[in-house]
């Protein structure tokens, strides 16, 4: 083999919403039907959406809680936070409303193809049963799933990624790790060894810590969308081929 080796991995681990479900949009048009009900029109859905991601984001690193109970508890404290009202109905809204939160244009064809070449695995920020319904509402096929519920904790935290391992009996040299989130799935995949794929949907710039870009932390590939990703993985596969990989 000259020392050459096998680009496709036995399996990816995806991260789910903002990866292959549309979190930032589905949060938002909550938002813009909480503000339309109340009258409010000097925050935007958007404002609120990127102040819930930020406190969200902190809050799930404070320890485990239900995935549920974060929904509601965040909610309220962006409420409080920005300055707009809620009720305890709202919070029960926002909590059942994930498990049919829309995945992107591409996601189930994506998958479909991906699969060909290896397993798809979920590796979510979320409770067993609201990603086994939002899986079965978007009609998405996976080869297996495992949960922040599953881990009792959420990324950043390796919990969830060591899990992964240890259920698929594969090292990270099988795998490679797919996610939106840079701080989520990109910063753990580097630190244990991943191949990272950034799925950039977002076009976002590459985030600043502690005043510098994270030039030492990178992806090993980003692309805007999972149908580019997949005719990626496709190319690898030809290339295994060509090099004398035939399993």
């Amino acid at each position: 083999m000259d020392n050459k080796k096998k680009l496709v991995p036995k399996a990816i681990t995806f991260d789910v919403y903002g990866t292959l479900i549309d979190w930032e949009g589905e949060v938002q048009d909550f938002m813009r039907k909480l503000f339309a009900k109340q009258g409010i029109t000097n925050i935007t859905p958007y404002e609120a959406q990127q102040r819930w991601e930020i406190l969200q984001f902190d809050y799930i690193q404070e320890k485990y809680r239900p995935y549920r109970q974060i929904l509601k508890d965040t909610l309220e404290m962006t409420a409080n936070d920005m300055g707009f009202k809620f009720t305890p109905e709202d919070q029960e809204e926002f909590s059942a409303s994930m498990s049919h939160w829309r995945a992107f244009p591409d996601t189930v064809e994506a998958i479909k193809k991906l699969r060909k070449y290896t397993k798809c695995v979920m590796l979510t920020n979320t409770d067993n049963d609201i990603i086994r319904a939002t899986l079965a509402n978007a009609g998405i096929e996976v080869d297996d799933i495992i949960t922040a519920e599953d881990a009792g904790c959420y990324k950043p935290a390796h919990g969830g990624f060591l899990l992964s391992q240890k259920k698929l009996g594969l090292t990270v040299d099988e795998m490679m790790h797919a996610g939106f989130g840079f701080r989520y799935d990109i910063i753990p995949g580097n630190e244990l060894g991943y191949r990272t794929i950034w799925v950039n949907r977002q076009g976002i710039v590459r985030p600043i810590k502690d005043g510098d870009i994270l030039e030492n932390c990178k992806e090993d590939i980003m692309t805007g969308d999972l149908i580019t990703l997949a005719y990626v993985m496709q190319g690898m596969h030809q290339t295994d081929i060509e090099n004398g990989f035939t399993d």
